[in-house]
């Protein structure tokens, strides 16, 4: 209370003069029509400039909560589209709204880790056995193929890159439809090598190559990239250059794919070869 009135005591003058000219605006902006216009647009703009950087500041924290939203909602729509059907995971279980033949299921993953300057390059996710997550299925993000999903733990996942030596894609020409085996150069981010492809075939730069479907694992005629170079090598094969569409360096949301007749189907496959 003592320093209160001192200071009261102390800025008496300056504080006295500071009511006086208040009272004084306040006065002339109540009985000047322009200077109360002038004060209203004033303390609006303040208002406003003020409300748009809190809105800014808001908008900044919900970007990751609307992002969220936004993959959940394109899952959903990968799998109306790819199955006409509404899927849910319940005890691990698949249930359908319809007894039309589903095929795949797409679940949304987030990746946490992801390395690009080695030769045997690994992605891990934040989905794992609860989430659906099971060895072998496919990868991907809006701008193609990410790779093979190898090791599953209850919250996590790790999957062999595209950018690993040991991991081989069926992929094909979608112009033409005639496929070959298609692998990292292991150099670089960007550039893979599809090989046996007949060199009577007509081919062009910008060329769109995509998954063949010949495999239980990537669905068919997803995105791969786009022929970048090529020549024909040993007489009978192009060896072509294939300039990846997904930047691997920037991938950050990806959908895992599951096949739901991939034991099917290689069960199959198998008993024939073995035939």
């Amino acid at each position: 209370m003592k320093e209160l009135l001192r200071f009261l005591i102390r800025y008496h003058f300056a504080l006295l003069f500071i009511l006086l000219e208040s009272i004084g605006i306040t006065i002339l902006i109540q009985n000047n029509t322009y200077h109360k216009a002038s004060f209203v647009n004033f303390t609006h703009a303040i208002s406003g400039n003020f409300s748009k950087r809190i809105d800014g500041i808001r908008d900044y924290f919900s970007l990751r909560e609307e992002n969220r939203q936004l993959i959940n909602e394109n899952n959903k729509l990968y799998n109306l589209v790819k199955s006409s059907v509404n899927i849910s995971y319940i005890d691990q279980k698949i249930e359908t709204e319809s007894n039309l033949r589903l095929k795949y299921v797409y679940i949304p993953a987030r990746v946490i880790n992801n390395s690009t300057n080695k030769q045997f390059n690994y992605v891990i996710l934040d989905k794992g056995k609860q989430d659906g997550i099971e060895p072998d299925m496919a990868v991907v993000c809006n701008d193609g193929i990410v790779g093979v999903i190898k090791e599953v733990s209850e919250h996590f996942s790790s999957a062999i890159s595209f950018l690993n030596r040991n991991l081989q894609v069926s992929a094909k020409i979608k112009k033409s439809g005639h496929f070959g085996p298609l692998e990292w150069t292991g150099k670089g981010h960007q550039n893979a090598r599809l090989k046996d492809i007949p060199h009577n075939i007509k081919i062009q730069l910008g060329d769109t190559i995509v998954t063949s479907g010949y495999s239980a694992i990537f669905p068919d005629s997803y995105m791969i990239g786009r022929i970048s170079d090529f020549h024909v090598e040993g007489g009978n094969y192009y060896d072509i250059t294939v300039e990846l569409s997904a930047d691997f360096k920037k991938i950050r949301n990806v959908q895992v794919i599951k096949n739901l007749f991939r034991e099917e189907q290689e069960k199959l496959e198998s008993l024939t070869q073995n035939d």
